[in-house]
């Protein structure tokens, strides 16, 4: 179960004026008024499909709780081999909201694989951001096969569409309690900070992902801060205290795509020093089941295989 505690979000303390709290959310209430649940089955390749369900998130003690259950715990096994999830009469209280192809991404059903076997939520901010302090205060789940992440979007792709306008992940984890790619661990004494910039259109872009182990504990154990510096000079990400990358602007307006190493008229040219990193953010919390970092040449293998055709059928039935 992924719980949060606390989200702080400042403005950056200047010769004049001092640090500036700006918003925040004690987790005190589920305020819809700050929060917005995504209601989908995008994407389509994870195991999960997301509601808007207080099974799957919700406040207790001061804390928001994100939390996956199974879809036959509520619709029976037979419902994962014949049925179809239809976000739009599932809950019509709470029908999907995703703001592109809903003729794709409000349903989901079984046929040559199963149903999405997993039910979780992901909340969207309706508070944006460009430039500031973020500190969330948060304990990552132990739960194997989920990624928990906490993260931000472009409000508007002013440069175009992903990575154009830029993606900035403040931690990305997995819940598995000993998971090895290699000699790296990505379990959940592992967490990681990324962005990701390029030109639009899904192909090879520039990410820079930084990891921290923690060698005494694990992040589900306890809580611990992670936190975003972001100016319009740089971007640095810190666990508990510690900075573990900073990207710096290179020099002029638009100098990353120079630094990105991108070909072609510069798609950041109209922007500052950090563009794509320029815009107005805002924040996102997640969990997905499936996909990255998960892979079946890691140790323990992820119970699927990478190119199977009835992923969800080997996860579940593992």
């Amino acid at each position: 179960m992924l719980t949060l505690l606390t989200l702080i979000i400042t403005l950056s303390p200047t010769t004049v004026h001092p640090e500036t709290l700006v918003w925040s959310d004690e987790f005190d209430t589920l305020d819809e008024s700050k929060w917005e649940h995504l209601v989908t089955t995008y994407p389509l390749d994870d195991f999960q499909y997301y509601r808007n369900h207080r099974s799957n998130s919700w406040v207790s003690e001061g804390a928001l709780h994100v939390m996956p259950t199974l879809t036959a715990l509520e619709y029976g096994e037979d419902f994962l081999y014949s049925g179809c999830i239809d976000r739009n009469t599932e809950d019509p209280e709470n029908p999907c909201n995703i703001w592109y192809d809903k003729e794709h991404l409000c349903s989901d059903c079984s046929g040559e694989d199963i149903a999405k076997p997993i039910q979780l939520a992901r909340l969207h901010s309706n508070f944006s951001l460009r430039f500031g302090r973020v500190e969330w205060r948060a304990r990552l789940p132990l739960a194997d096969w989920i990624r928990p992440a906490l993260w931000l979007m472009p409000v508007a792709n002013i440069y175009g569409g992903f990575p154009a306008s830029g993606e900035i992940d403040m931690m990305e984890s997995s819940g598995n309690w000993y998971y090895y790619c290699g000699k790296q661990s990505r379990g959940v004494d592992t967490v990681q900070s990324n962005l990701h910039m390029g030109l639009s259109g899904g192909g090879p872009h520039w990410s820079n992902a930084s990891l921290k182990t923690n060698t005494s504990t694990d992040y589900a154990k306890e809580f611990h801060i992670f936190e975003l510096n972001w100016t319009e000079e740089f971007l640095a990400f810190s666990v508990d205290g510690e900075e573990i990358y900073r990207l710096t602007a290179p020099g002029p307006p638009g100098g990353l795509f120079d630094y990105d190493r991108v070909t072609g008229e510069n798609i950041w040219s109209t922007g500052g020093p950090m563009a794509p990193f320029d815009t107005d953010f805002h924040f996102i919390i997640s969990a997905q089941s499936g996909g990255w970092p998960f892979y079946d040449h890691c140790a323990p293998p992820a119970p699927w295989g990478q190119h199977s055709g009835v992923k969800r059928t080997e996860f579940y039935e593992d």
